[in-house]
């Protein structure tokens, strides 16, 4: 320890002799931790010092210089066998590649089958997505209604059927025989007819400008079909007051043109009131055996007067409806009950009668037979 001391001592000394003084004083002062006091005499001269310090520098510089050269030469050893067995193992993977790619060249068809089933397997297990739900459609607007143009591609309006009777006249001739009776099981088979005629009546209803007699024999035969109408949708049936409580002359049920009507109206407001001819009441048939006889054939425009003379007459003198004898005559009750449309009934009964009444002959009435006219 105390040559160490002497030898820092020593490099800082070389600047002068003068100092020397001074370095021993440091020396001294330095110098603690020795177990016995430096003497003087113990230190060395400054050349002896120096030249020692120099030969344990270049002792320690070759010491130094061996241990450098010595962990160079490990080093470079080291790294020349890293090197060697990195090229050593690149040479032994060169040829394990080489090998590998031959044996490719052999199993690739083999691994690219079952690469396709496995494929085709993987499809086939493969959850399929949900499908989603379809989004609730939103409510459509309600469509305004418009007003439809007219067109040339538009269809035609159908046209009104023309007025016409045939039907009615044919169905009539057919299921009506010359003293009255009906066949009211061959008008259901015929109903089709029936009420095709019934819809030509609806559609060509009298207007202001039609004569006399081609209203008057609109309205009769409307009074007769409907009737007839009647009884076919009930039939069978034994009269005509089994129906709607007794009194179906009341019921509105009638359609004509826009209106419905009763049976009472067309004979009464419109018929009797409105033209005034007493003669409607051998017109009309009300289904019954006492009713004047239902015609076998249509009434028209051309047809009415004569047909009226005939089935008045007809009816008049017709034994089953009245019993009529110069001194006394038993009537129908038609004319009881409509004896205001009639006037004076002696004088209404002559005009058509083949039996005259005497102007004191007794009149009475006979009892109405509602069974029905088949």
């Amino acid at each position: 320890m105390a040559a160490t001391i002497l030898f820092f001592v020593a490099c800082k000394g070389n600047k002068t002799t003068d100092n020397q003084a001074d370095n021993n004083t440091v020396n001294t002062e330095i110098t603690e931790p020795t177990d016995e006091a430096i003497t003087t005499d113990d230190i060395a001269t400054t050349d002896e010092l120096s030249e020692e310090s120099k030969s344990l520098a270049d002792a320690l510089t070759e010491e130094e210089t061996q241990e450098t050269k010595a962990e160079t030469s490990k080093k470079t050893t080291k790294k020349e066998t890293e090197t060697k067995e990195k090229k050593k193992i690149i040479s032994q993977a060169k040829e394990v590649v080489k090998e590998v790619a031959k044996e490719k060249v052999k199993i690739d068809p083999v691994i690219e089958a079952p690469k396709e089933v496995v494929k085709e397997t993987v499809a086939a297990v493969k959850p399929k997505p949900e499908p989603k739900a379809a989004p609730k459609p939103e409510p459509k607007p309600e469509p305004k209604e418009e007003t439809p143009k007219v067109s040339d591609e538009m269809p035609p309006a159908p046209t009104k059927p023309a007025l016409s009777h045939d039907k009615w006249d044919a169905l009539l001739r057919k299921h009506v025989s010359s003293s009255g009776n009906v066949n009211y099981s061959g008008f259901k088979a015929d109903k089709a007819q029936l009420q095709s005629y019934l819809e030509i009546l609806s559609a060509n209803t009298p207007e202001s400008g039609w004569s006399r007699n081609k209203a008057m024999a609109y309205w009769i035969n409307a009074y007769n079909a409907f009737t007839v109408k009647l009884i076919v949708d009930n039939y069978p049936v034994s009269s005509i007051t089994d129906l709607e409580g007794g009194n179906p002359w009341k019921k509105r049920w009638i359609s004509l043109g826009n209106q419905k009507y009763t049976l009472d109206q067309i004979e009464k407001e419109i018929l009797l009131k409105k033209y005034k001819d007493a003669r409607v009441h051998f017109a009309v048939n009300c289904a019954a055996k006492s009713c004047p006889a239902l015609l076998n054939k249509a009434w028209t425009a051309s047809n009415l007067e004569s047909n009226f003379e005939k089935q008045t007459k007809a009816f008049i003198n017709n034994s089953k409806f009245n019993d009529i004898s110069a001194k006394s005559a038993k009537l129908s009750k038609l004319f009881d009950w409509y004896a205001s449309d009639f006037g004076d009934v002696k004088t209404f009964i002559n005009k058509y009668s083949s039996t005259q009444l005497k102007s004191n002959a007794k009149i009475s009435f006979l009892e109405y037979d509602w069974k029905l006219n088949n």
